[in-house]
């Protein structure tokens, strides 16, 4: 492949797909950002857990969850379920460098809807850390203090 330093592997006969299409929230585990050194190289997107890293250090949040959306990380979400209030929290929201934000704003709040009713929480509370949490609560999703 033409500007890839690195050695890579492809299915033989595999075909890109013309577009696309979808959104999914990723856990710090999951596969695509495991791999932390392949995530910056493919996706220009700069990952680290940050549940040992001392909170006034933190960059984004305690648990951030990466948000995909049509095949690119847009986002970044600081997430906790607080089961004792029934609620999926987002202390801080955060669009990736030249992300659409209203858009992104838009499918994140429904990825968090779908998050919620998972977790079979009451609801998404977002809090005011990130530029994304204004848009969040614009679209729909309720402010907190958390």
């Amino acid at each position: 492949m033409r500007g890839w330093g690195r050695p890579a592997f492809r299915v033989p006969g595999a075909r890109m797909p013309r577009r696309v299409t979808g959104r999914a929230l990723l856990c710090p585990f999951d596969p695509l950002i495991w791999e932390r050194a392949r995530t910056e190289r493919v996706f220009g997107f700069r990952y680290r857990i940050e549940i040992y890293v001392p909170e006034s250090k933190r960059e984004f949040g305690y648990y951030v969850f990466p948000f995909l959306l049509d095949g690119e990380l847009v986002g970044r979400v600081d997430l906790k379920a607080d089961r004792a209030a029934g609620l999926l929290r987002v202390p801080g929201a955060f669009a990736e460098p030249g992300a659409d934000v209203p858009r992104v704003a838009a499918e994140l709040a429904a990825e968090l809807a779908v998050m919620a009713q998972w977790l079979e929480l009451d609801g998404v509370a977002v809090g005011g850390r990130g530029d994304l949490a204004a848009p969040l609560a614009a679209a729909g999703l309720r402010t907190s203090a958390a």
